[in-house]
């Protein structure tokens, strides 16, 4: 710059003020033109006249909206959903949008044509701090697998006697806090009890790692803690395209690293722990950590410890968080709904009686109410409920809508469980039945009913989070 403004100066005679006007002019006339090129989509987007959505403005689109928007993200959605229909579209910045909330669009995304289907590059990028390569954010060869690992330990009769033992074990702790403040009378913030009922038991059976938050009640622990905060931040991102430059220099930006630090002198800790006690131990810990660290991919190469600490931490996310949710929505809709416990208490008390008041793992599958309460929680709540991939090349979806390269092709769970045309006139009613009448196990189509994901990126957590929010559902 320097070098330019010295060629100005000597050879056209003008001064730095005379420079600093011309780089003016050129930068006003440059913005001008995007303006021109952009109208009311973001910098970079195709402009769509054949799908119906908001009006955005000039180079961002509809960033403003939901940067400064009055009602709920899923609000809005629901906003643009009401008005616009399915398919719309939106542009946020330098992305397009395109809303199907269609089942068909989620199985050609998922599974029919995959592979033209990638993860956001904005959200790997945005989340990439806290958790890194894991599971959750790769492609490819590492993603299957990572994939193939993990889902070695979520399968076969060890896992089921893992699991059963641990969630009865934290159900009893659990049970025994709530009594402990139904005697005083006191309140207590069951979400955060949630939280730290899967927290313990995703860590007990997985990583054979007690991280004490059910055992301390009192006070949550700073692993939590960065946990939430580097997870709230990284949500924040999403909408701020200068986020760097304002992390660089922000406070908030120092406690994000202060937290994602402490997180990973955590993890590394249990590792190196773990690695030590396997050392000395005859017999070696059969659980999830100890197969990762045996782990060995195609080229005889074993994950390393920045590899492993982001496999454990996307793990413990997924684990805690999804599960946490979803038992607080669970029993809101049944203290809402007296009819609904009354059907539970049925179900639950003419398998456990007083000559066989403890629970074994096979009769989980008897409690086909209670089941069918936690998936119609799911239906209505999905915990993940907006997804996505952005297309490779260019293609169609199955309505007939063409899929531009670079352009996010989205679907919103939440909205979908509402929609008549999908579950019925009483979509938007708790029905936990709904499920009973159907053939399949409970289970309607897999892209009908996504909330465990689907696809090859189905989620593998699933068997674990429906015995843990059934169990302790018969439990309390």
């Amino acid at each position: 710059m320097s070098t330019i403004i010295h060629f100005l100066q000597k050879f056209l005679n003008i001064t730095i003020f005379d420079v600093f006007i011309l780089f003016l002019l050129s930068f006003i006339s440059y913005i001008i033109n995007l303006a021109i090129k952009y109208p009311n989509n973001g910098v970079g987007t195709n402009y769509r006249k054949d799908l119906p959505g908001p009006k955005g403005v000039p180079i961002f689109g509809n960033l403003f909206t939901f940067m400064f928007k009055k009602n709920t993200y899923i609000e809005l959605k629901q906003e643009w959903a009401n008005k616009y229909g399915s398919p719309y579209t939106f542009t946020i910045f330098k992305r397009r949008h395109v809303v199907s909330n269609d089942p068909q669009t989620i199985e050609y995304v998922f599974k029919t044509n995959f592979k033209n289907f990638k993860r956001d590059p904005a959200f790997i990028e945005t989340f990439h701090d806290l958790i890194g390569d894991g599971i959750t954010t790769v492609e490819g060869y590492m993603w299957k697998f990572q994939r193939k690992l993990i889902s070695q330990q979520f399968q076969g009769r060890n896992f089921k006697d893992l699991a059963f033992a641990s969630v009865i074990r934290q159900s009893e702790i659990m049970i025994d806090h709530l009594k402990k403040y139904a005697d005083s009378g006191k309140l207590i913030d069951l979400k955060d009890l949630f939280f730290r009922f899967t927290i313990d038991t995703f860590g007990d059976l997985t990583f054979g790692i007690d991280f004490e938050c059910l055992s301390n009640i009192d006070k949550k622990a700073k692993f939590v803690t960065s946990i939430e905060y580097a997870q709230a931040v990284s949500h924040e991102r999403v909408l701020q395209p200068f986020r760097k430059l304002i992390e660089k220099y922000s406070k908030k930006g120092q406690r994000m690293h202060e937290a994602c630090k402490y997180l990973d002198d955590y993890i590394y800790k249990i590792i190196n722990s773990h690695r030590s006690n396997l050392k000395v131990e005859e017999k070696p810990v059969n659980n999830m950590l100890t197969l990762l660290m045996d782990a060995v991919d195609d080229n005889g190469k074993k994950f390393n410890d920045k590899e492993l600490r982001d496999i454990i931490l996307n793990l413990i996310i997924a684990g805690r968080d999804t599960t946490a949710l979803a038992l607080s929505w669970m029993m809101y809709e049944i203290m809402a709904n007296q009819s609904i416990e009354n059907l539970l208490l049925q179900e639950i008390n003419s398998f456990l009686t007083a000559e066989k008041p403890i629970l074994l793992y096979d009769d989980i599958k008897l409690f086909k109410y209670t089941t069918a309460t936690f998936y119609e929680t799911l239906r209505l709540y999905p915990i993940v409920p907006v997804n996505g991939r952005v297309c490779i090349k260019n293609d169609v979806l199955p309505n007939n809508i063409p899929i531009y390269a670079g352009e996010f092709v989205e679907y919103n769970l939440y909205i979908m469980g509402r929609d008549e045309k999908i579950w019925g006139d009483d979509a938007k009613q708790f029905n936990p039945k709904r499920f009973l009448n159907l053939k399949n196990d409970l289970k309607p189509n897999k892209f009908k009913f996504a909330s465990f994901h689907t696809g090859s990126r189905a989620c593998l957590g699933e068997q674990l989070a429906t015995l843990e929010a059934v169990i302790l559902a018969i439990m309390l």
